[in-house]
């Protein structure tokens, strides 16, 4: 019988772990994640078994042969020869704490992705940008005449993405799926930046950034910001981005010249700014750790090409529609107050901002949002859990703000305080699940608010 050799899961065994290719397989948690795992394992005719804590499920037809536990807490009873663990099972749940107890090696779906995987992996993590970084990544690659596989974090589960025809494979991975995963045959790697998010799972903003930097394990080309220190690889080596010039063909930048500025290698100028598809700086950031994730695989001319055709990706920094002099931009994928940070900064330099924000915060200090909003808000628009935090702040700073009950009533609002000329940003520096079912549902209500509001306006 062919061999399957596989990392141990790392909160329980200090060495490698090697069994047959397992003849059962139990998988903890059944989401987009857990499917994948149930039909690459039962392709190899494992006998799969899925426990989870939620209520049943429709299971997929091509999923059946499996056997379903549904809200349990205990592993079940019988042999088992490998538990994997989906990203969103909590660290110290009933039924991991179960799982560790049956002495059974516990791996990732990562962990079984790398195992398996054929060509090089890029791995792409970071607090903000890093799904426009790992789209990107993908376009350019494409653009260079590669096959390639996008997903992990991402739209499909990495699991899914496994075909022969697959020469390269681009993955978003999740401070979740790195503090699990033994990611050490990455090819490349890139931490994009590190601010507060998801404190209320891992406890603190350095645990946080220590699952963040496991990405750099084992990967010989790493990519980080220049001005986020917790991105910088321990021993210093890397290749860097900026917005200030470059200073050498290890680093990446913005440079001046002909009166236009440019992203840049070093000396070597690649793209002008303005011909980006994507406003704002921190997309000229991201972009610079795209190109610098894909250097040497794909030429510098047919990088600059692949750019003008990058659409971007919905609901982060998407430019909806202009009604009555006002535009109106959809940056509902800002779930932590570093992103809307960053957008406030972005688009705030030649306009004022009416910002649309709240939801819940998952523990993170809205405080940090305050020296943006007293320079680019012209008003603030709060709903959620944790509106009433940046309502607070905004009467502090004098800002003019309303709080609201429905994203309906946020563009209305928002509309009357804007001047022609201003910017209505729906960015919320919190998570959605308070009120919508994802960010996807959150900005989908916006934009059906913002085309109300116009259709009102033409009759």
């Amino acid at each position: 019988m062919d061999r399957y050799v596989g990392p141990s899961y790392h909160w329980s065994f200090d060495l490698e772990v090697e069994i047959a290719v397992p003849n059962h397989v139990t998988i903890l948690g059944f989401g987009v994640t857990g499917e994948s795992v149930a039909r690459y394992f039962l392709q190899q005719h494992a006998a799969v078994t899925v426990v989870d804590t939620r209520r049943e499920k429709e299971v997929p037809k091509d999923l059946s042969a499996a056997t379903y536990f549904w809200e349990s807490t205990e592993l079940p009873a019988g042999r088992t020869d490998l538990v994997v663990v989906s990203p969103g099972l909590a660290m110290n749940s009933c039924l991991l704490r179960s799982a560790r107890k049956s002495g059974v090696p516990l791996l990732s779906d990562i962990d079984v992705f790398l195992d398996a995987a054929d060509g090089p992996v890029i791995g792409i993590t970071g607090t903000n940008g890093k799904s426009t970084v790992t789209s990107l990544v993908g376009h350019l690659l494409k653009a260079g005449g590669y096959g390639v596989g996008v997903g992990g974090n991402l739209g499909q589960a990495a699991l899914s993405l496994l075909q022969p025809e697959i020469e390269f494979y681009v993955l978003e991975l999740s401070s979740f799926q790195l503090e699990r995963s033994d990611v050490s045959r990455l090819e490349r790697a890139a931490i994009l930046n590190i601010s507060e998010d998801h404190l209320d799972q891992h406890g603190s903003l350095a645990a946080y950034a220590d699952a963040k930097r496991k990405i750099y394990h084992g990967a010989e080309y790493r990519v980080f910001n220049r001005a986020d220190v917790r991105t910088k690889p321990d021993d210093g080596v890397g290749i860097s981005f900026g917005l200030g010039a470059p200073e050498s063909e290890r680093e990446w930048g913005l440079v001046t010249h002909g009166g236009e500025s440019w992203i840049a290698r070093g000396e070597q100028q690649i793209h002008r700014l303005q011909e980006l598809p994507l406003g704002g700086l921190h997309n000229a950031i991201n972009v610079m750790a795209a190109c610098a994730l894909v250097a040497g695989w794909v030429p510098d001319t047919q990088i600059s090409a692949a750019l003008q055709s990058y659409a971007g990706l919905p609901h982060r920094f998407e430019k909806v529609q202009d009604v009555g002099g006002v535009a109106y931009v959809d940056d509902s994928k800002a779930t932590n107050v570093g992103a809307t940070v960053a957008a406030l900064e972005g688009l705030g330099r030649d306009q004022k901002i009416v910002l649309i924000a709240g939801g819940d915060a998952k523990g993170a200090d809205l405080s940090a949002l305050r020296a943006s909003l007293g320079l680019h808000a012209r008003a603030i628009v709060t709903l959620g859990k944790d509106g009433p935090q940046i309502a607070a702040l905004a009467r502090n700073l004098c800002i003019p703000c309303a709080e609201v009950s429905t994203m309906p009533d946020s563009v209305r609002v928002a509309t009357e305080f804007a001047e022609r000329g201003d910017i209505v940003l729906l960015s919320p520096a919190c998570s959605s699940l308070d009120m919508f079912s994802s960010f996807n549902e959150r900005g989908r209500l916006f934009q059906d608010a913002i085309v109300k509001l116009s259709d009102e306006q033409v009759s």
